[in-house]
């Protein structure tokens, strides 16, 4: 039996915000805090949780007294916004905390999703052509042909992105650009669209991670263009994306599978994450038969609800949900004199 621990699980108070409006009308809201701490607590280890709050004294105070031998890091935004999640990591390092997940280096470079692009080409790894636009201006720019796609910079979950982000045009290009600046504020991301299959592949560990089996979600059965992982399909329960399998592929070469699990790996330490993360990719094959895979965005810390692709992609590998949280806290142990002065 593992040895029994302290642990403090981090979260965003919106989420319990969320979970109230979702009851109120009669619709599912899973919380992944909630059933991480009720797990480890099945475990026989010692959990409580602590929402985080735009009251930031709040969460210096709490992190100053915490004695707990692990903070189960869980904290993605702050009152749902995305953009200070890297500095709730940096004050558990300042602080000197043992945390599960990566550091707030991990965070920058695999959240800001242009930045990430770079180190992935100079890597090597394959990725769609993008350029950024910030208040009009131009700030990188690659040479894009259309069909393109148009998100925000710096969010995460699917947030942004809808039918209407694959464009096809100019006119329609700078109207979403327009609405991304509108509604989010902040740099837009602009990249070619990948025609491919939606593929997740799932790395856990430090300095010697490794990949899990890859998971698709199978959208060829959706008779709607364009077919992503949006909005709709992540939280529409009507929608044909939603109801849209996740599948185990088979049909995959194995040297192409070997390939996209070594370019999830490479990423993945490219960015200097630790502790575990999701690695979302497109595959498709081309004309002549190859294949290739690019990467569309690396996600540290990602969903341990128990129905996501990563607990799923755990579960093949061999490891149950209260086994996978074991790992993820050993991992974050094994982290703990480096944190040390």
């Amino acid at each position: 039996m593992d040895e029994k621990r302290r642990i403090t699980v981090l979260y965003d108070a919106a989420e319990d915000v969320e979970k109230a409006k979702a009851d109120k009308e009669g619709k599912p809201f899973p919380l992944a805090y909630a059933q991480v701490a009720e797990a480890l607590t099945k475990r026989g280890h010692a959990v409580q949780t602590f929402a985080v709050t735009k009251k930031i004294r709040n969460l210096v105070s709490l992190v100053d007294r915490d004695t707990s031998d692990v903070i189960f890091n869980l904290c993605e935004a702050i009152a749902s916004s995305s953009q200070h999640e890297h500095n709730v990591v940096g004050l558990l390092e300042l602080f000197q905390k043992c945390f599960t997940g990566c550091g707030s280096a991990g965070w920058l470079l695999a959240g800001n999703k242009a930045l990430c692009k770079k180190i992935l080409q100079f890597h090597n790894i394959g990725y769609p052509r993008f350029c950024t636009f910030e208040k009009g201006k131009v700030e990188w720019a690659d040479d894009l042909e259309f069909p393109l796609i148009v998100k925000p910079l710096n969010e995460d979950a699917s947030i942004g992105i809808d039918k209407g982000s694959v464009v096809d045009n100019i006119k329609d290009l700078l109207e979403r650009i327009s609405y991304i600046h509108q509604q989010f504020g902040g740099v837009t991301l602009v990249e070619e669209f990948i025609d491919g299959r939606e593929i997740y592949v799932g790395v856990l560990g430090n300095d010697r991670p490794e990949a899990f089996p890859i998971l698709e979600w199978d959208f060829s059965n959706v008779k709607d263009s364009p077919k992503i992982a949006g909005s709709e399909a992540k939280w529409d329960r009507d929608s044909e994306g939603y109801k849209s399998p996740e599948v185990f592929p088979t049909d995959i070469p194995d040297g192409v599978v070997q390939g996209i699990k070594t370019a999830a790996l490479t990423a993945y330490q490219a960015l200097d994450l630790t502790g575990y993360a999701r690695v979302d990719m497109r595959l498709r094959q081309r004309k002549g038969g190859k294949w290739d895979y690019p990467i569309i965005e690396v996600n540290p810390n990602c969903w341990l609800e128990k129905r996501g692709e990563f607990v799923a992609a755990a579960r093949k590998h061999g490891l149950s949900y209260p086994e996978l949280l074991e790992r993820i806290i050993e991992l974050a142990l094994a982290r703990r004199p480096q944190l040390s002065p």
